[in-house]
C-alpha cells in the first residue's frame, strides 16, 4: 500500500511541476528563441542534480556498460534532445494550452510501443483508452475543424509538432525503465539528460546565430523563471518520474501525464489569458478519461514483441 502510495505522490508531484513548463516557456519565449531556451532550460537541470549524480555515482558500485549507454543515449536523444525541439518550436507557433495537452497525449503512444519494445501486455481495456485518447487529442490538434489545411498563424503546424513531441517523450519512457531499475533514477535520469543537453548545444551552434548574443540577455524575472523551470520544472519532475518508473509499469506510470494538462491549461489561462475553443476543453475531458481506461490491465493481450531493450 505504502509502494504504491508512494508511487502516486511522485507521479502527481510530477505532473504539476511539468504542467507549468509550458505557460512559463510561453512567457519566456517573448525574450529567447525556443532553441536558446531549450538548451538552457535541461542546462540549468543537469547543473542542479549534478551535486546529486556525484554523490550518488560514487555510492554506486555497478558499473554501467556498453549496453546501458547506448540506451541512456537514445533515451537523452528522445526524452531530451529531440523533444525539446518539438516542444519549443510546437509551442512558438501554437499556444501554451495547446502543449500541455498535445504533449502529454504520451500514454497513447505508449501504449502501442511498450508491448512491442519491453514486453508489457495492453488489455482490451488499454485498447479502448488508445482509441479515446487518439479523440480527444484530435479535437485539441484540430479545435474540432476538418478544415485542416487552414492552420490559422501556423496553429495547425504547431500542434503537429508537439505531437511528434509526444511520440519522441513516450519512447524516452520505455527507454529509461531498465537504466533506472539497473542504476537507480538519479544516474539514469543524469546521464540521458546531459547527453541531451550536450545535443542540444550542437544543434544550437549550427543553427542559432544568436545563441551567445541569448545567453546574455536573460536577467532578473527571466534569469529566476530560468532557474525554476530548470531546477523544479525539469530535474525535480524528470527524477520523480523515473522514481515512479522503478514501481510501476511505463504505460500505468506515463497514463498519469494526461493530468498536466490540468494544470498547464489553468496555469496559461491565468497568467497568458489563453482561452482554448470549446472543442479543445472537450478533448481534455476526452483525454483524461483515457487514462482510466489505460490505467486497467484486465483481459490482457499477448504482443509477440519485434525487439527487446
Amino acid at each position: 500500500m505504502r509502494k504504491s502510495a508512494n508511487t502516486y505522490l511522485y507521479l502527481i508531484l510530477a505532473m504539476l511541476a511539468w504542467g507549468s513548463v509550458y505557460p512559463v516557456s510561453k512567457y519566456l519565449m517573448s525574450d529567447l528563441s525556443p532553441m536558446t531556451l531549450a538548451f538552457l532550460r535541461y542546462f540549468t537541470a543537469i547543473l542542479a542534480l549534478a551535486p546529486l549524480f556525484i554523490i550518488e555515482i560514487r555510492k554506486n558500485s555497478k558499473k554501467i556498460d556498453f549496453k546501458s549507454i547506448l540506451i541512456l543515449t537514445a533515451a537523452g536523444l528522445t526524452g531530451t534532445a529531440i523533444f525539446a525541439v518539438f516542444l519549443y518550436a510546437g509551442v512558438s507557433r501554437s499556444t501554451a494550452s495547446n502543449g500541455s495537452i498535445i504533449i502529454n497525449t504520451q500514454p497513447v503512444f505508449t501504449a502501442i510501443f511498450a508491448p512491442l519494445l519491453i514486453k508489457e501486455r495492453i488489455s482490451f481495456i488499454q485498447i479502448a483508452g488508445v482509441a479515446v485518447g487518439f479523440i480527444g487529442m484530435f479535437l485539441v490538434v484540430t479545435g474540432g475543424s476538418f478544415n485542416l489545411g487552414a492552420g490559422g498563424n501556423g496553429i495547425f503546424t504547431g500542434n503537429l509538432l508537439l505531437v511528434c513531441g509526444a511520440v519522441s517523450m513516450s519512447f524516452y519512457g520505455i527507454l529509461i525503465k531498465t537504466p533506472v531499475k539497473e542504476y537507480g533514477s538519479l544516474i539514469s535520469t543524469w546521464i540521458s539528460m546531459a547527453i541531451g543537453t550536450a545535443v542540444l548545444f550542437v544543434i544550437n551552434l549550427f543553427t542559432n546565430t544568436d545563441f551567445f548574443i541569448e545567453l546574455t540577455i536573460p536577467a532578473g524575472r527571466d534569469i529566476l523563471l530560468i532557474i525554476y523551470l530548470g531546477s523544479i520544472a525539469t530535474a525535480a519532475a524528470y527524477l520523480l518520474f523515473s522514481m515512479a518508473l522503478r514501481l510501476t509499469d511505463v504505460l500505468k506510470a506515463t497514463a498519469f501525464k494526461f493530468l498536466i494538462p490540468v494544470s498547464g491549461v489553468g496555469l496559461s489561462v491565468l497568467l497568458l489569458g489563453e482561452r482554448p475553443v470549446i472543442a479543445a476543453y472537450a478533448g481534455i475531458f476526452i483525454v483524461i478519461f483515457s487514462v482510466f481506461l489505460i490505467q486497467r490491465s484486465e483481459k490482457t493481450v499477448n504482443v509477440e514483441p519485434k525487439t527487446s531493450m
